[in-house]
């Protein structure tokens, strides 16, 4: 990435690290590896936990992957934003986390999803990105309260969350393809979060992003 380009759109150049994992935007690489790395989230026969284009048949599930990225760049304001950061090991894409806010300087609450293809499941590496988000959250952005939901079922994501101190806070009727189901939602205050061990992580280059997610 260019140190030209990164400083018109200084998100460019944000990175975060943990002990096993680098979080960024998506470069080319990344979003050509995260549409890999799309081809397989979960066994077919379970129910959809996430966004429905991820299940849709190549090409158009990598194509909507592309613009929810370019669409999430595109629309960015202080006011209102949506964060994709690639999930790396080694420096390969095999996931993504995301976190979305509105009129943050406000409220000061956003709420977080992910994904990680089957094959790195298991391994903790979903929790250790998510760690890494809330870092950035509640450490450098002043967040006061991050939140999170999994439809009933998806036990991996409920673990994950529970793990970093998330509770109940909830739950709401959904359709997932026609068919009706639950979806729990959790929250983390920024309290739990301070009192909680977390991984060694270091965020960089957050400084010049702090306008464009609407902090003084």
């Amino acid at each position: 990435m260019s140190d030209e380009l990164a400083g018109i759109w200084p998100l460019l150049a944000l990175r975060i690290t943990t002990p096993r994992l680098e979080l960024a935007v998506p470069n080319t690489d990344d979003l050509l590896n995260l549409a890999r790395a799309s081809r397989d989230i979960q066994p077919p026969d379970e129910v959809r936990f996430q966004q429905a284009f991820l299940y849709e048949s190549s090409p158009l599930r990598e194509r909507q992957l592309l613009q929810h990225h370019w669409r999430a760049l595109a629309h960015w304001q202080p006011h209102s934003w949506d964060l994709h950061l690639a999930v790396r090991v080694d420096g390969v894409a095999i996931g993504l986390q995301n976190m979305w806010a509105d009129d943050f300087a406000t409220v000061r609450m956003l709420e977080t999803g992910s994904w990680i293809t089957r094959r790195h499941q298991g391994r903790g590496l979903g929790t250790e990105a998510r760690a890494a988000m809330l870092v950035l959250a509640f450490t450098h952005l002043g967040a006061l309260e991050a939140r999170t939901s999994y439809i009933e079922g998806n036990a991996a994501s409920a673990a994950v969350s529970r793990k970093l101190g998330y509770v109940d806070n909830g739950h709401r009727a959904v359709s997932r393809d026609g068919v009706h189901v639950v979806e729990h939602i959790l929250a983390l205050t920024r309290e739990s979060w301070q009192a909680r061990q977390v991984p060694r992580i270091q965020v960089y280059e957050i400084a010049p992003c702090l306008e464009l997610f609407g902090v003084d």
